[in-house]
């Protein structure tokens, strides 16, 4: 399978991931509500970060909690004796991720325990964690994980409301959670006409601002990391108004920007994707429920749950790269980029079990 058909399945797999909701989840669920202090710390990089990234409005106010996100290398940094106690784990899709095993090693030195959430049940994160918890992944084979990234964020979901429900506080129901996928799939037919309809756009895209706020920043970091790996192209991804506090002032003709609307429509953000065309062609609106027509926005329909409109707005960007990489022959990095990632490995597949 390529990358687009990765994207394409990606909603079947969440419907599946939905109704094996109580044995995905419950293992995390009754490590938590054992814990104590219910703050919660995740720890992970790349696109497991930005998926935690794009569910943390949703686990915050499912949890009733405190949630940080932080990269192993900031956990290192920053641990402290009290917060050595929240309620901690670490993500790897792979299980291979080196700094990710650093940071369990951290905690191991520290007599702590690791809960490591992973994709690969037998990769060196998972022999290496105390308790090991399979998020409901399957096998994805390319690199540049989609399905990883999007059950990331729906095995979050079902957790925070499970961990709502039995606490007896609201939640949502499971009618609400299979609108996620069904939307996914509007925006990722919505994505292949886009990509159909500005391929010359597309194509001749370089500098690249991706911008959102709150759980669409999560999108947004996401976004640029898979247009830098992908198209190869210099990315940056921004909170809108500190997009426009410095970094627009390098615009020019060459840029591209996608601006990420918030769930509730921001005229402030409609009136900056206007004010762009003084400066580049290239900009573009994607927002929620709009009945207009207007040339260069994107509507994705509004799930009932708002705080997981990052769900059903990362396949629009997913689609684009999964399509314009292969279009543009950007498969292969450049060979010296090659010797340098050589040389300073981020990942340990020697103790894979598969």
């Amino acid at each position: 399978m390529e990358m687009l058909d990765y994207v394409k399945v990606t909603p079947a797999k969440l419907k599946e991931n939905i109704a094996d909701k109580n044995s995905l989840v419950s293992p995390l669920v009754n490590l938590f509500l054992k814990q104590k202090n219910g703050s919660v710390t995740i720890v992970a990089s790349g696109s497991s970060f930005n998926a935690v990234m794009m569910s943390k409005p949703y686990l915050k106010m499912r949890l009733a909690r405190s949630v940080e996100v932080v990269t192993p290398e900031l956990f290192e940094l920053t641990r402290t004796s009290k917060n050595m106690k929240n309620f901690t784990f670490f993500v790897s899709q792979s299980g291979a991720s080196t700094n990710i095993l650093h940071a369990m090693k951290f905690v191991n030195e520290r007599n702590g325990r690791t809960i490591a959430l992973t994709g690969n049940t037998h990769s060196e994160v998972a022999q290496k964690a105390d308790i090991v918890i399979d998020y409901g992944v399957g096998k994805e084979t390319v690199g540049y994980v989609t399905v990883g990234l999007s059950t990331l964020v729906m095995y979050l979901v079902l957790f925070a409301n499970e961990v709502a429900q039995r606490e007896q506080r609201p939640i949502d129901s499971d009618d609400d959670l299979l609108q996620l996928p069904e939307i996914m799939t509007e925006t990722i037919n919505t994505a292949l006409e886009f990509v159909n309809d500005h391929f010359m756009e597309l194509a001749q895209m370089g500098p690249t601002f991706i911008c959102g706020n709150n759980m669409n920043l999560g999108v947004a970091r996401e976004a640029a990391l898979k247009f830098q790996e992908t198209l190869k192209i210099p990315t940056l991804h921004y909170e809108i108004e500190e997009f426009m506090h410095g970094p627009d002032i390098q615009l020019s003709p060459q840029y591209s920007i996608f601006l990420i609307d918030n769930p509730q429509a921001s005229p402030r953000i409609a009136a900056i994707n206007t004010s762009l065309a003084a400066v580049t062609a290239r900009h573009y609106l994607i927002t929620y429920n709009s009945d207009k027509v207007q040339p260069n926005v994107i509507n994705i329909k509004l799930p009932a749950i708002n705080s997981l409109c990052s769900l059903a707005t990362i396949p629009f960007f997913q689609i684009i790269v999964a399509s314009m990489m292969p279009a543009l022959n950007r498969e292969d990095a450049h060979p010296l980029a090659i010797k340098f990632m050589n040389m300073i490995p981020t990942k340990n597949y020697d103790n894979q079990g598969r």
